[in-house]
């Protein structure tokens, strides 16, 4: 499958506009969706992969075992404030039991189906206009607004209504995709720019969690109560770079239904796309950094998470360094407490460390499909933020010491 290099992946392709492939999400591991020439991308201008040099390690004694970048967080305590009290935004409001309407899928009030009178009464005359016989596309090209609308035509009324083997069809506004924008807010108020905390914390768990690998570009995805459209944000350097509102196809949104057990998926207990007790594919997603051997096993270090396999080759654990990857409800390293509960509800178990600000705690959330499994986020108590995020396969035999959590000691 074809990989886009960076540089391309940095050019703008309209969502919504272009075929996919149907058989993607079936070929794809769970989580890990890398999209391919035929799916149609929007990432942010620049994705910058962050060079190894460049990332500071706040565990000292990690870096020097293994000679890679360390574990960075800007959303976690810098000079006492965490990022959202830097981006002026308190998230001080958990929506776990939220139910998402059709109002939470529109942009300034401009929802799927909304006629073209209302695209131009509310961001006015479009910079370009093409009408084919079945859609019609108004860009925005103004310095203050890259966005662009597709309508679908008028159509006789026999078709507005659905039949065997066809869909009905509906007039008015197909998709949406903004790139910039920044007096546009998306449903609650969420705008580009805003931290993907603030995102989860609004819009709950997502359907979905997809990732170029290649760029290290997120996709978080939301389906409308009407299953009609989807809402998709991308996720660049930790913040909503650009969103789409298009109807549903994959990878988005997957061809048959995961298994559920209490709520929990399969997928749940994946991480960067990998699971433990599985085959270890090297260089599956990402070219790795650095390769750590140990008695036993290896580590296979990349620029945002690290895999340990042992002598058999089978994946034994999973963790992050940095907060650029997310696990596959949308969290990552600097997330509070608080919205890791709202995403993954009550822990199954909890580890606590002793008093004091320097030890930390594991909330433990156990594989109803895998015996041992467990999806691990350790929290220190100075901060009350998440400080690692861990799929284990073998119980940690020191969770206060960093070393001992990642099986480097």
């Amino acid at each position: 499958m074809m990989k886009y290099s960076l540089r391309v992946l940095a050019t703008f392709l309209c969502l919504g506009l272009m075929a996919s492939s149907p058989a993607l999400a079936a070929e794809m591991p769970a989580q890990e969706t890398t999209l391919s020439g035929e799916i149609p991308l929007f990432v942010p201008a620049s994705v910058p992969v962050q060079p190894a040099e460049q990332q500071k390690d706040k565990k000292q004694d990690l870096k020097n075992q293994t000679e890679r970048p360390g574990k960075t967080s800007d959303q976690q305590e810098k000079d006492g404030k965490s990022v959202a009290d830097h981006d002026g935004l308190v998230v001080d409001e958990v929506t776990q039991d939220r139910t998402l309407s059709e109002a939470d899928f529109a942009f300034n009030g401009l929802h799927a189906g909304d006629s073209l009178q209302k695209v131009k009464r509310i961001f006015g005359s479009p910079t370009k206009y093409a009408q084919s016989a079945h859609y019609t596309e108004l860009k925005y090209n103004r310095k203050d607004l890259d966005m662009t609308v597709r309508l679908r035509n008028d159509t006789p009324q026999i078709l507005k209504e659905a039949a065997a083997g066809r869909k009905a069809v509906h007039p008015g506004v197909d998709s949406v995709t903004l790139a910039e924008g920044p007096d546009v807010y998306i449903g609650p108020g969420i705008h580009l720019g805003h931290p993907a905390e603030l995102l989860v914390r609004k819009y709950g768990r997502p359907l979905q969690v997809l990732r170029d690998a290649d760029a290290n570009v997120y996709y978080f995805v939301y389906e409308n109560p009407g299953k009609d459209h989807v809402l998709v944000f991308a996720i660049g350097e930790r913040k909503v770079a650009r969103v789409a509102l298009l109807p549903p196809r994959p990878p988005y949104i997957e061809g048959r239904p995961l298994e559920k057990i209490g709520g929990w998926t399969p997928r749940d207990f994946t991480l960067v796309g990998y699971g433990v007790n599985e085959p270890f594919v090297a260089n599956k997603y990402n070219m790795w950094t650095n390769l750590v051997k140990r008695s036993g096993g290896k580590f296979w270090l990349y620029g945002t998470y690290g895999v340990e396999v042992d002598r058999h080759n089978m994946v034994k654990k999973v963790f992050l360094l940095t907060n650029s990857s997310y696990t596959g409800r949308g969290a990552t390293l600097g997330y509070r407490l608080s919205t890791i509960f709202s995403l993954y509800g009550e822990p199954s178990r909890i580890e606590k460390g002793p008093a004091g600000e320097q030890f930390v705690d594991a909330y433990y959330y156990d594989s109803p499909f895998q015996k041992g499994v467990s999806l691990v986020f350790i929290s220190k108590h100075q901060t009350d933020y998440v400080d690692d995020v861990l799929l284990i396969s073998e119980p940690i035999k020191n969770i206060q010491d960093p070393m001992e959590r990642y099986g480097l000691k």
